[in-house]
């Protein structure tokens, strides 16, 4: 069976999210959006204390080794202000491309930084949603890099014309929470679900 996503299917997950047992993260989600909000405003980046917030948020603490905070000021901080300004299908490679390519940064966490920058636009690629939207015929790949996120920001952008009501922040959390509550580790559909 494709998992059909619509407004339908949004209204449903989107609110399943909240239930602890999927996520329950929307407080310090919002109160990332306003203060990176504020920082990129006020300094065109990101600060390295917003940074490592966003960082423990994602759940990435387990790789920021590779991470070269000693650098922060004049490598990770300059490349913010790029994908900043750079447009959509530019941004995540103002991170992860070639010689520009943060250390410790890949497009989970990248896409994730991007994300509280312009959270109206820029989708976070992350496994459950991706396993979702491939289930759901909706991209042809389950990778999440940087080659892959363009299909990916563009699927998530056609759900959203396709329901103009619902925010890139109820997509996601549905795409999550449908994961999280129907499928399996691999991405397929468990055989019994309690939804």
């Amino acid at each position: 069976m494709t998992i059909q996503i619509d407004d339908a299917f949004i209204w449903e997950w989107h609110r399943k999210y909240d239930d602890p047992a999927v996520a329950g993260d929307d407080k310090d989600y919002h109160e990332f959006i306003g203060r990176v909000r504020d920082e990129i405003n006020s300094n065109g980046t990101l600060s390295r204390e917003i940074f490592l917030e966003i960082w423990r948020w994602k759940g990435a603490m387990r790789v920021i080794r590779h991470v070269k905070l000693e650098e922060y000021d004049s490598l990770y901080a300059p490349a913010f202000r790029r994908a900043a300004n750079a447009p959509p299908e530019r941004k995540l490679y103002e991170l992860l491309e070639g010689a520009k390519k943060l250390p410790g940064v890949e497009a989970p966490t990248g896409s994730t930084l991007i994300h509280f920058i312009h959270p109206e636009t820029m989708p976070i690629i992350d496994v459950r949603t991706v396993e979702v939207l491939y289930a759901a015929r909706r991209i042809s790949t389950k990778r999440r890099e940087l080659e892959s996120y363009e299909e990916f920001r563009n699927a998530i952008d056609r759900i959203r014309r396709e329901c103009p009501k619902r925010t890139l922040r109820e997509i996601d959390r549905a795409l999550f929470a449908y994961h999280k509550l129907v499928l399996d580790n691999n991405g397929k559909q468990r055989k019994k679900h309690l939804c």
